[in-house]
C-alpha cells in the first residue's frame, strides 16, 4: 500500500513542487511575459517528471495533461493528484515523446522542459510538440546549454553518463549535446514565430556544490539580476546561462 504522506513530504517531491529548478523559473517568466492565464486553459507538459509544473498549473485552474516515459514518475504524480484533489484538472499519460498520442492542435500551450536532450530522435519529438499545439497557441521549451556556464558539468555528464537517479527515470546513459544554434535549427524547421529566447542560471553551480556553499542564495539573486539586465539586450552574454528557453507561437 502506498504511503501518501511519505510521497507528499519527500524532499525531492517538495523541491519539484516548489518549482525551484531554474528551467521552470524560466518557463514561468516566459508565460508571465505574455500575461498567460492558466484558468481553464488546455495544456500539455511533455516530460513532466515528478509533476511540479503540472500540479501547480492544475491548482491555478488549467486542464493539463502530464506526459512522461517513466511509469514510476507518473505513479507518483497520480498519487499527488489524489492527495491534492486535482483529478478533475490533471490527467496523466505514459509514453514516448517521439509518438505523442494526442490529436493535432489539441493544446493551447505545450511545455517541454529539459527533456529533448534525453530523446533519441529529438527532431521528431519537436515536430510532435508543434503538431499538438493549437494554431496561435504557445510552445515553451527549455534545453541545457553546452555553450554556457554549465559547460564543464555538461561535458562531465556527457563522458560519464547521467547520475543513477536520472537513469532510473529517463532511461538514458547519455544525452544529446544542446546549445543555442541547435535550438535555432529546430525552430526554423517549423511554422512557428519565436517570441523570445533567453537563458537562466548565469552563475551556475553544480547542485552538490550549491548545497555546500552557504552563500548560494546570494549567488542565485545576483544571477537573477544579471538575467534581468541582459533580457532585452542583444549582447551574447544574455545566452550564457546553464539553460536556454524559447517561447514560440504557432502560426
Amino acid at each position: 500500500m502506498v504511503n501518501l504522506d511519505v510521497i507528499l513530504n519527500s524532499e525531492m517531491v517538495q523541491e519539484k513542487l516548489s518549482l525551484s529548478d531554474p528551467w521552470y523559473q524560466m518557463v514561468l517568466k516566459m508565460l508571465q511575459s505574455i500575461s498567460y492565464n492558466f484558468d481553464n486553459q488546455v495544456m500539455i507538459e511533455v516530460g513532466c517528471g515528478l509533476g511540479g509544473f503540472i500540479v501547480n498549473a492544475a491548482k491555478k485552474g488549467a486542464i493539463i495533461v502530464g506526459f512522461d516515459i517513466s511509469i514510476d514518475a507518473i505513479r507518483i504524480v497520480n498519487n499527488l493528484s489524489k492527495i491534492l484533489k486535482l483529478q478533475d484538472n490533471l490527467n496523466l499519460v505514459v509514453g514516448d515523446a517521439q509518438f505523442l498520442p494526442f490529436r493535432e492542435q489539441v493544446s493551447n500551450i505545450v511545455v517541454c522542459a529539459e527533456t529533448l536532450e534525453h530523446i533519441p530522435d529529438y527532431e521528431k519529438a519537436f515536430k510532435e510538440l508543434v503538431y499538438v499545439t493549437r494554431k496561435s497557441g504557445y510552445l515553451c521549451v527549455t534545453i541545457p546549454n553546452y555553450m554556457g556556464t554549465a559547460f564543464f558539468e555538461n561535458v562531465f555528464l556527457l563522458l560519464m553518463g547521467q547520475p543513477g537517479y536520472v537513469k532510473k527515470r529517463v532511461y538514458v546513459e547519455k544525452e544529446h549535446v544542446f546549445h543555442y544554434f541547435k535550438l535555432l535549427k529546430l525552430l526554423h524547421q517549423e511554422n512557428i514565430e519565436v517570441i523570445s529566447i533567453q537563458s537562466i542560471d548565469i552563475l551556475h553551480l553544480p547542485p552538490r556544490i550549491r548545497k555546500i556553499l552557504r552563500n548560494s542564495n546570494r549567488l542565485r539573486l545576483i544571477s537573477e539580476r544579471l538575467e534581468d539586465i541582459f533580457l532585452n539586450q542583444t549582447s551574447p552574454l544574455r545566452l550564457i546561462g546553464a539553460n536556454i528557453g524559447v517561447l514560440a507561437k504557432k502560426q
